[in-house]
């Protein structure tokens, strides 16, 4: 088995399986599978029994799935595209594997509710009047940085232009060794270009949105969720201020390599170093906060007070489609975040751009 199989499945799998594992334990004490419930309910018996069954299912399932990976790498072809394919293929079932689970555990928590300690559903709505004045996320102006590393790596490009071959390499077995080649041309040189000036687009507008995304205070303890949450917004700044930087770096390296100009021993380095910090910023900082800073300033006393809920705009508990709600992200109900509206059109816009972005760099470098 080669190395950067072992190092991908170490640095990006292995976290994202584990998040995904203990997910029941990351939501908000008001939300459990996609549904909305009280304090007391979620730390009742009947489902501190779901979350446990949850997480061992859910843990064989990406464990044998793993193995199953890691056995398929041994004997790929490391000369062909049989370890993109296995890992790209394994991906997609890991994804899979969970939708199942969780939609499965979402018609079960339905099923349950009714069974569960009477919940009244609160007839106060908490609302934080000062929310957009508070200083929540890290100011936009950080995103200069990105602009900054973009312009080097432009110029640096263009100035050496002549000197770069004709053909140029745009993809590597797992032994580091080039397998694919493209002609030269702009399209090719400028094309992590491109994909560097949609990634600080992206992160500047989730950037944006977190003052924005409209805010969950509980009734029942309006002061301690507002800290929660202001707290959690203020880290997943940071968060992506500094993960967008890393990959912008990320792909100054690639293309810098891609046309010889940098070592291949030291963009390695920039690139799983990169990956790893990225991976390992995420993992932790979900299991220190939870949604919403729902692990933070955790306390013993619990309402039985179901809050307002909008279950009925949650398609299966994950997908959000409201069309009267003019907020384009709101807080994700499975995992940890913020996703996408689906009743607002520009979401589908969005996604748009991103298939584009996809099927144009298939097309120049999928060979």
């Amino acid at each position: 088995m080669m190395i950067m199989p072992v190092l991908i499945m170490i640095c990006v799998f292995i976290p994202a399986i584990v998040l995904m594992v203990n997910m029941p334990y990351l939501t908000r004490e008001t939300i459990s599978f996609g549904v909305t419930v009280s304090a007391v309910q979620f730390h009742s018996e009947p489902l501190r029994q779901m979350r446990r069954s949850y997480v061992r299912i859910s843990a064989i399932l990406h464990t044998i799935l793993l193995i199953v990976c890691i056995i398929s790498l041994i004997y790929s072809d490391e000369h062909s595209k049989q370890q993109s394919w296995v890992i790209v293929t394994y991906s997609l079932t890991m994804v899979v594997i969970s939708l199942v689970i969780n939609i499965s555990y979402h018609f079960k928590m339905k099923s349950l509710l009714s069974t569960l300690p009477i919940a009244p559903e609160s007839s106060i709505l908490a609302v934080d009047t000062g929310f957009r004045k508070r200083n929540i996320g890290l100011s936009s102006n950080w995103f200069l940085i990105h602009v900054l590393i973009i312009v080097v790596s432009i110029v640096t490009v263009q100035r050496n232009y002549d000197l770069i071959p004709d053909q140029i390499p745009i993809h590597y077995n797992s032994s580091w060794k080039v397998d694919r080649y493209a002609d030269k041309s702009y399209s090719s040189v400028f094309m992590p270009t491109l994909m560097q000036v949609f990634i600080t687009l992206l992160f500047l507008f989730e950037n944006w949105s977190i003052r924005r995304v409209k805010q969950q205070v509980h009734p029942t303890n309006p002061s301690r969720s507002i800290r929660q949450d202001v707290t959690f917004r203020r880290a997943w700044s940071c968060f992506m201020i500094t993960a967008s930087i890393l990959i912008v770096i990320l792909l100054s390296a690639v293309q810098l390599n891609m046309i010889s100009l940098l070592n291949i021993n030291f963009a390695i380095s920039i690139i799983l170093i990169s990956i790893a910090f990225i991976s390992l910023y995420f993992f932790a900082l979900s299991f220190w906060a939870g949604q919403g800073g729902s692990r933070l300033e955790q306390s013993a006393d619990r309402s039985n007070v179901r809050p307002v809920h909008d279950d009925d705009k949650w398609l299966l508990g994950m997908i959000y489609f409201n069309r009267k709600d003019s907020n384009l992200l709101v807080e994700k109900r499975f995992e940890v975040g913020w996703g996408l509206n689906f009743g607002h059109p520009v979401s589908w816009l969005f996604l748009l751009g991103i298939i584009i972005l996809l099927v144009v760099v298939r097309t120049r470098f999928g060979g």
